[in-house]
């Protein structure tokens, strides 16, 4: 055996490293499942993780050189295909495999990790933008959640005072709402060479700047953790309408009062739902234990694994069968089964090189907007100029 070959067995591996972020959910379904497999395999995985802000904005390649395995954000396929830093799965895995893996998609994350025809990742955690409530205060009030985003503001007005509609819109939020906004409004694809279409993003930010008046006070300073911790612990929140979703609330041992999760409201007569989440799992270009990574990732994504030590051990699992396995939705107050439609109708953004860099920037510009009234022209002009000269290869 040749010593390209020796550095490339899992049989020579005896410790193996992985970088993930910094939520129980995030770390801890991939810490449980990578000791059930090394007690299989007598290989040590360590898991280390990085921030949630890290895990959308850190540059993979600052993680390839010191990592075998990276647990990564779809938006980033472009640019680390771009540069090598993934390696491609098609070259590694059976297409019978990947096939199956693409069958049991929950809703587009399977594509979501592709870029021009070859794969980089595999989803490992499926999430998008849904709906949460406080069934008890909504229920207390005889209150509804609104079916359309355009029901939103009225939906706010029947709430008694001191009660409230909130969503997430710190820097990185906003972006992902001001996204969910414009696909809805196009009911598909927005980007194309030049940016965003000027209409859905005028639209999408005229939304934004309007809810300010009725929303929670705290919205604009809160990600999803935050807002989600609040509606568990106190009594202001009743409903929002676009958060990434976390099983980890509506658990029968979650923390505090239990949340109730549920499709999100779309733009009447449009079929796109909200922004795709979510996080895949990829191999380092540059690892020297590649049989033992490609092991692992055939082990999480089994199907009897995710929706078993993935899920019971704080994990959101990738596989459909997860997603509609009774056990799992009794636990979680039907959170598979009431967001399903939601995810299946996502909008995936296609993520091209440079594109993290972009988002960004736009993050902050368009928090800006939304909370200083920028009218919409000047922000599309701002956005679209920061597209052209950040973003390449669109096509």
């Amino acid at each position: 055996m040749d010593d390209k070959k020796k550095k490339n067995d899992k049989s020579m591996a005896s410790k193996i490293s992985g970088i993930t972020w910094d939520h129980p959910r995030g770390y801890q379904p991939l810490r449980a499942v990578a000791a059930e497999w090394g007690r299989k395999t007598g290989i040590q995985l360590q898991w280390d993780v990085r921030t949630l802000k890290e895990f959308g904005d850190m540059p993979v390649e600052t993680l390839v050189d010191r990592y075998d395995l990276v647990i990564i954000d779809h938006p980033y396929m472009g640019e680390a295909a771009s540069k090598a830093l993934l390696l491609p799965l098609e070259d590694h895995l059976p297409q019978s495999y990947l096939a199956v893996q693409a069958a049991q998609s929950v809703g587009p994350s399977y594509d979501s990790y592709g870029w021009k025809g070859r794969h980089y990742a595999l989803p490992v955690d499926a999430a998008a933008q849904v709906a949460v409530m406080r069934a008890d205060l909504a229920d207390a009030i005889g209150w509804e959640p609104p079916v359309y985003t355009e029901g939103l503001r009225t939906a706010a007005e029947q709430l008694p005072k001191g009660k409230y509609i909130a969503i997430p819109l710190c820097p990185t939020d906003i972006w992902c709402v001001f996204l969910t906004l414009c696909a809805q409004y196009k009911g598909g694809e927005f980007f194309t060479p030049a940016g965003i279409d000027e209409p859905a993003g005028k639209h999408a930010l005229a939304q934004l700047q309007g809810w300010a008046t009725f929303l929670h006070p705290n919205s604009f300073r809160m990600n999803p953790i935050q807002m989600l911790d609040r509606m568990a612990t106190e009594e202001e929140i009743v409903y929002c309408p676009f958060s990434f979703g976390y099983t980890n609330y509506a658990r029968k041992d979650a923390a505090g009062i239990r949340l109730i999760f549920m499709d999100a409201p779309r733009r009447s007569g449009h079929g796109i739902s909200t922004l795709l989440g979510g996080a895949g799992i990829a191999v380092s270009r540059n690892t020297t234990n590649r049989d033992a990574c490609l092991d692992f990732i055939r082990y999480v994504l089994d199907p009897e694994v995710q929706r078993t030590t993935y899920y019971i051990n704080g994990g959101q699992p990738a596989h459909l069968s997860a997603w509609e396995d009774p056990a799992c939705n009794a636990d979680s107050g039907d959170f598979f089964s009431q967001t399903l439609s939601t995810l299946q109708h996502a909008y995936r953004r296609k993520g091209a090189p440079g594109f993290n860099r972009f988002q960004e920037a736009a993050a902050d510009l368009v928090h800006v907007s939304a909370m200083e009234g920028l009218e919409g022209v000047s922000m599309m002009r701002q956005l679209n100029n920061l597209y052209q000269t950040t973003c390449h290869d669109q096509l």
